[in-house]
């Protein structure tokens, strides 16, 4: 079908940047054909079997989250105040307690909040990633989705103590072969299968090779936690600088998406950025752990940074405003990062990182029909002196009024379509408050003991 959104602002994020005013957007199944003006445009608007009024709209593209951990929305209201030591006070433990029910229920609301607020695409990586490829499917989501591997024994870890296990690893690559055969190129080629590493302290060489090997074997994309606090850790558990091992081991390059590398130092971020590996930035993640990633020095040594939204969070416009504010913050200096540079990086930029970007990111005639339509007549949108910075500074996910991925409309007045939200909502209150009371019955509390000497 033949769709137009007529009269309407779309800002395209195309090279030059350009923002079009009394503009309408054409697409045609599941490609963008036509945007110009409107007057122009006349001849193909009458050909549309729908046209939409987009007046009082600003049109742009989906947003790309290039980090996730869906069904990690389970610690809302756990994790915010613990910094570094949720990952082994929460995460890891939680792990062995969650039921693969309870983080599928949990991960289905994450998926419909994330498409809800604008979000169109995401790379997901979670212990379980399998298990949300079905509904990523069905809601209509572009995605990359890993299993997200390590292959330490936990009750070791617990203790303070780096013990790799090979019937761990064993068993976590299988899953994750089995996620990229079942479904990589699935969705009419929306979803990819990607290989994915939960950190190097927690990888063995062997594992490192394997994650390699099938990489290249299926031909997917590889995605790690990287420069996030464990170097001194990989130095003790593996003898090496945290990049060297990763070099050494072939992480490093166009094929990975690395995430956070927020402790990084002068020589890493050189070597980083020389590789030609992109990075996945989450800095409303980030920001809670009183962290901020040096992606003005990584900008400026070459590498492509992307925009990750991580855990807990859904709504995107934060992320955007987190990431100017940390950056200036960082920099002392309020006039870095403008409004359309970090609306790049939420989109062209993150579509580069995930090898898309002939497909998505910008609203230019050929490619997909991935976009969102913000309604401007909402409280604290008006006026729209600027329709960049009025988003960027302003709008939040309530304010998205209809999405719509590879042309299909998954999001309509502000609804998910195909869902029953209140039933996603139930089914993953009471799924958490489950999992919540076995974790409290198993470590005494909402919060595991910290390891006694890691």
């Amino acid at each position: 079908m033949r769709t137009a959104i007529e009269h309407t602002t779309v800002i395209s994020v195309d090279a030059s940047d350009t923002v079009y005013q009394d503009a309408t957007l054409i697409f045609d199944q599941d490609k963008i054909v036509h945007v110009g003006d409107t007057q122009a445009l006349k001849s193909e608007i009458a050909s549309a079997q729908q046209v939409i009024d987009g007046r009082n709209h600003v049109v742009l593209p989906g947003f790309i989250s290039a980090h996730n951990h869906l069904g990690y929305a389970v610690f809302r209201g756990r994790a915010e105040d613990l910094g570094y030591d949720a990952t082994q006070r929460l995460y890891l433990p939680m792990s062995s307690v969650i039921s693969r029910e309870e983080r599928q229920a949990i991960g289905a609301l994450a998926i419909a909040e994330l498409l809800r607020g604008g979000v169109t695409t995401v790379l997901e990586m979670e212990e379980d990633a399998d298990l949300f490829a079905a509904f990523i499917d069905d809601v209509g989501l572009r995605a990359g989705i890993g299993i997200m591997l390590n292959d330490v024994n936990l009750d070791e870890l617990a203790a303070g103590r780096t013990v790799f296990d090979e019937h761990e690893r064993d068993r976590q690559l299988e899953q994750a072969v089995r996620l990229v055969e079942q479904w990589h190129g699935r969705g009419e080629g929306r979803l990819q299968g990607y290989l994915a590493l939960t950190g190097l302290s927690s990888s063995s060489p062997s594992l490192m090779k394997a994650v390699r090997e099938q990489a290249d074997l299926f031909g997917v994309r590889v995605s790690s936690h990287l420069g996030f606090g464990e170097g001194e850790l990989v130095k003790r558990v593996h003898g090496m600088e945290q990049l060297d091992y990763a070099r050494e081991h072939g992480l490093l390059g166009d094929e990975l998406v690395a995430v956070h590398c927020y402790q990084l130092d002068d020589d890493e971020v050189q070597t980083l950025a020389a590789s030609g590996s992109h990075l996945a930035h989450c800095p409303l993640m980030n920001q809670f752990r009183g962290e901020i990633a040096a992606i003005g020095d990584l900008r400026a040594a070459g590498m492509n940074v992307a925009l990750g939204i991580d855990n807990y969070f859904s709504d995107y416009f934060e992320l955007l405003r987190a990431c100017i504010a940390s950056a200036r913050i960082r920099a002392q200096r309020p006039d870095i990062l403008s409004a359309t540079e970090v609306l790049r990086l939420a989109t062209v930029n993150a579509a580069l990182a995930l090898g898309i970007a002939d497909e998505v990111g910008s609203l230019e005639a050929g490619k997909q029909a991935d976009l969102q339509m913000v309604d401007m007549r909402r409280y604290g949108l008006t006026p729209t002196n600027n329709p960049v910075q009025t988003l960027v500074y302003h709008a939040h996910a309530k304010d998205v009024d209809k999405v719509f991925v590879a042309g299909r409309q998954v999001v309509d007045n502000g609804v998910v379509q195909g869902v029953d939200e209140l039933a996603l909502i139930d089914a993953a209150g009471q799924s958490a408050d489950d999992a919540w009371q076995r974790f409290a019955g198993q470590h005494g509390g909402y919060a595991a003991n910290a390891p006694s000497t890691f």
